[in-house]
């Protein structure tokens, strides 16, 4: 199932549709093509792909991207 989802990126705003079981990786680097995000253990355990939403660090390869609706 596909949900239209919107966030902020580095200042741009975004608006797509996303699988509802993607990661925020996935969406950042597939989707959106921002490849600075690295994808690297895709368990959690390097904070390789730590991104700040909304002033907090998460780990996007963990993050359903649905989760950043609205944020930045």
């Amino acid at each position: 199932m596909k949900q239209e989802m919107t966030f902020i990126v580095n200042g741009d705003q975004y608006s797509v549709q996303v699988d509802i079981r993607r990661t925020l990786l996935e969406v950042l680097r597939e989707t959106l093509g921002l490849t600075g995000t690295k994808e690297m253990c895709n368990k959690g355990d390097c904070g390789g792909c730590t991104v700040i939403m909304d002033g907090k660090p998460v780990l996007s390869c963990l993050t359903l991207a649905v989760e950043a609706q609205g944020k930045q």
